[in-house]
């Protein structure tokens, strides 16, 4: 096999070994380079074509990570090329080559020519500002390279590892000689993460300046004649492709050490002015109910036009990271449609060129096409109808959280619409997949590899793996966040009564607790309060802190009273082991409330039948953040105690669901140390739904399956993975059953 795999691969390159045309809307503003001299001028015309040969496989890292997932079935009309990847081979051929979605080689394109870069980029050139002409890009090569590998591992499991360019037949036989491969669980171990981890930072030659990490390439925006996509969304962060290897390594291995390494990275990148918090104020919906047909819809205030062609926002208020754009123009670059046409809807592409002038533009539009191949799946409707859908009724100061029974989660009602044929004289609805198309117009900024949400649910992952289900569980509810603004600051910057937790080990009756003294709470405030007066140092405040609190056993109710307590949901074990981490300290993360604001957003004029969209935040220079829940099931107080979504019934929930698990948990038994393993499948579980929510469509669900079936592991994990996959339509494919219970046929073969 290798002989073969190794001779395609190189006959392909062979063929395609030259860098795209420069003419195309892959090309940046060069008035900014004036400094770039004719070799580094070369080398940035290669990288732009790098960037091009990215736009080769964008649309087949939608197709290949949806139709592995289950959220989404073929219809009647499915071909046999996409019924193939559907059923994993088990209806037709889906051997590499056999299948037009099934061509390793454009991604061994990819990696080729980014060892072609790497080899030749001269990253010691250095500008009149000194500093290095091409880094950016080389940093850049380096991630894509990797993000490339990573692609090629979860469609064909393991695969020829190469890190030279392979330019000649010796080049091949040298090759062929190594016998190099790697897989999802030496990836992250690999010289091509090895790599990633070297063009992290600015080398030493810039040690004292004080930019230490390396910027990404920027050219405002590519595109003719009005902007087609941002440059600073055409990027590959290192610390999130270094992120997904490890944490796809450490759902596999189960290795503590390897989910806080994946959690690091993610950390590390939220941390940054990419980064940042999911704001209440952007992208979320609400649900309205009709007085004419008693049905429930969304209300997009945003949510659904995430994939619109406004790319402008940047930093904290972008949704984006990053994208593989289209244009809307073949002759200017790749017109990416292939995924509106699976989902329904034929793109016809229209070119003006101004008689007065002569400026040329270029639009695409869409009409429904109702023989189409792709369907939101049974599953995936099932889901979104499941869950509770929550407000606040009542009038102003007195609402209570409310439920709105049947109305399911508002982005379901974003990400899919109906229509009628009546061409045909149809009377019935048809529900397509829409969430690729805002507002039924052609998107140039669709696919995307990564965004916040996205971003924020792995580091969900990686939390809970790492042993803290609680911090997984508050980025589902609440979110994590600092005070006032995104910024990193100390512990010793918050008041001594915002930073306790909730722990239910801590009752009545501790042994150690000293009840003489500490007989109610506000006798224990006191005596904290004098203490710290007393003390100077910060290190020996937080010294007091911490021997005070551990010696009074206090109840839920004295913890919670006053509004001091941050999270009721969040163990104390949890919070003393995030202190000695690199990604859970409480320096950036922290969640905490605000006495001057009494819920994050509150609704008004809300009635049976209508919700206002009128969004009123209290305080907005208090805590501001979101949970990822609330995108589509309505936002809640922190610490809200009449909500459904609480750590411990969706725990319950979940085993049920998933675990067949008939006598729920109680709380203590949640909190139980000996528990532990039980409560992160349920989060698990609870995650990869949430991610089912948020993200179904865009090419993310056979990773996210993948990753919850190795963290279950063993028999069990491969029985969650073929039962979900088979049963997506609403009951079980027996036979697509059967053949997912061998691990070896979630993945396509190599020639």
């Amino acid at each position: 096999m290798k002989k073969n795999i190794i001779a395609s691969i190189f006959l392909a390159l062979a063929l395609s070994m030259g860098f795209s045309s420069c003419e195309d809307m892959l090309t940046g503003d060069m008035d900014r380079h004036i400094e770039i001299d004719e070799l580094a001028q070369d080398t940035l015309y290669s990288y732009w074509g790098i960037l091009r040969s990215l736009q080769h496989v964008a649309e087949r890292y939608v197709l290949l990570g949806e139709c592995r997932g289950d959220m989404v079935e073929g219809t009647e009309y499915v071909s046999d090329s996409i019924s193939a990847i559907l059923d994993f081979g088990l209806s037709g051929d889906a051997s590499d080559g056999s299948n037009r979605f099934l061509k390793a080689t454009d991604f061994y394109h990819i990696i080729n020519s980014c060892n072609a870069y790497i080899l030749r980029c001269d990253t010691a050139k250095v500008s009149g500002l000194n500093r290095s002409l091409m880094l950016s890009e080389y940093s850049q090569v380096v991630s894509i390279r990797a993000w490339a590998y990573l692609q090629l591992v979860l469609t064909y499991g393991r695969v020829p590892y190469f890190e030279k360019p392979m330019l000649s037949t010796a080049d091949m036989e040298e090759f062929r000689k190594a016998e190099s491969y790697v897989d999802a669980n030496s990836l992250a171990t690999s010289g091509v993460a090895q790599k990633v981890e070297e063009v992290r930072y600015i080398p030493s030659l810039y040690a004292g300046d004080s930019i230490r990490v390396i910027p990404y390439p920027d050219y405002y925006s590519y595109g003719y004649t009005r902007t087609i996509a941002s440059a600073s969304q055409c990027i590959f962060p290192q610390d999130l492709v270094l992120g997904d290897m490890y944490l796809l390594r450490a759902q596999g291995e189960g290795s503590e050490a390897d989910y806080r390494m994946a959690a690091q990275y993610y950390y590390n990148f939220l941390n940054s002015n990419k980064g940042g918090p999911l704001l209440p104020n952007t992208l979320y919906g609400v649900m309205l109910k009709s007085r004419m047909t008693e049905q429930y819809s969304g209300l997009n205030l945003s949510w659904g036009n995430m994939f619109s062609n406004n790319t402008t926002a940047t930093g904290l208020d972008a949704e984006l990271v990053t994208i593989i754009p289209s244009n809307t123009n073949k002759l200017w670059g790749e017109v990416l449609r292939g995924v509106n046409e699976m989902f329904g809807f034929d793109a016809t592409i229209r070119v003006n060129t101004s008689a007065a002038d002569s400026v040329t533009t270029a639009s695409v539009s869409l009409k429904t096409n109702f023989e189409h191949q792709l369907d939101a799946s049974k599953a995936y409707t099932n889901l979104n109808k499941a869950q509770n859908y929550e407000a606040y009724i009542g009038p102003d100061g007195s609402e209570l959280c409310t439920v709105f029974t049947g109305a399911g989660d508002a982005r379901f009602w974003m990400a899919t619409d109906t229509y009628t044929d009546y061409e045909k004289g149809a009377q019935d609805e048809v529900r397509f997949v829409v969430k690729q198309n805002p507002g039924g117009g052609f998107s140039t900024t669709y696919p995307v590899i990564y965004r916040k949400a996205s971003i924020w649910l792995r580091f969900a992952e990686a939390l809970n793996g790492a042993g803290f289900p609680g911090y997984a569980f508050a980025i589902l509810r609440h979110g994590l966040i600092g005070t006032g603004a995104w910024v990193p600051t100390e512990e010793a910057d918050y008041p001594f009564d915002t930073f306790k937790y909730y722990d239910p080990t801590l009752v009545e009756d501790v042994e150690d607790a000293d009840t003489t003294f500490y007989d109610n709470y506000d006798t224990f405030l006191a005596s904290l309060s004098a203490g710290l007066d007393t003390l100077e140092t910060d290190e020996e405040k937080n010294a007091f802190i911490n021997a005070h609190t551990a010696r009074v056993g206090l109840t839920r109710s004295q913890q919670t009273a006053g509004g001091l307590v941050v999270c009721d949901y969040i163990a104390r074990r949890e919070m003393e082991k995030a202190k000695n981490t690199g990604f859970l300290n409480f320096a950036t993360y922290y969640l905490r409330g605000n006495t001057n604001r009494t819920s994050l957003s509150l609704f008004r004029g809300i009635t049976e039948y209508n919700i206002s969209n009128d969004l009123q935040e209290i305080n907005p220079n208090g805590p501001v953040t979101m949970g990822i829940h609330a995108r589509g099931c309505g936002q809640l107080r922190l610490n809200e105690p009449m909500t459904t979504y609480n750590y411990v019934d969706q725990i319950n929930k979940m085993l049920a669901l998933y675990e067949g698990q008939e006598t729920p948990l109680t709380e203590a038994e949640i909190y139980d140390p000996a528990n532990l393993r039980t409560v992160q499948k349920a989060i698990a579980a609870l995650i990869l739904e949430e991610q089912g929510l948020e993200t179904a469509f865009e090419g993310n669900r056979f990773f996210d399956l993948l990753c919850y079936s190795r963290f279950i592991g063993g028999t069990e994990g491969v029985e969650q993975f073929a039962k979900r996959v088979s049963e997506r339509s609403g009951q079980r494919n027996a036979a697509l059953y059967s053949h997912l219970l061998n691990q070896s046929n979630w993945y396509f073969k190599l020639p």
